[in-house]
C-alpha cells in the first residue's frame, strides 16, 4: 500500500473493517498476518478453524453497500466499541 498522507493506509483499513461490521461480515480474510495487521487485532487461525468460521459466516446474511451510506461517527462508533 502507498498514499500521500501519513497512515492513510490505516484509516482506509479500519473504513473497511467498520463497513464489514455494519453490513454484518463475520470474516476478512487477510491471507497472512504482517505488524501492521496485528497492531489492528488480526490473528492467524488455523485452516481447519478458518474453513468452521467461514462455513458459519456465510450462512450469515452481508451487505456491503455504498460508501455514503456509513457517516464517520457510524464508523468511529463501531471501531471504537467494547462490549
Amino acid at each position: 500500500m502507498f498514499s500521500r498522507a501519513t497512515d492513510a493506509s490505516k484509516i482506509a483499513l479500519i473504513y473497511l473493517v467498520a463497513r464489514l461490521i455494519i453490513g454484518g461480515f463475520q470474516l476478512l480474510d487477510t491471507q497472512f498476518i504482517t505488524d501492521h495487521l496485528k497492531q489492528f487485532g488480526a490473528e492467524e487461525i488455523p485452516r481447519k478453524t478458518y474453513h468452521q468460521r467461514l462455513k458459519s459466516a456465510l450462512k450469515v446474511p452481508a451487505y456491503f453497500g455504498r460508501a455514503d451510506t456509513i457517516s464517520g461517527a457510524e464508523v468511529l462508533q463501531v471501531t471504537i466499541q467494547t462490549s
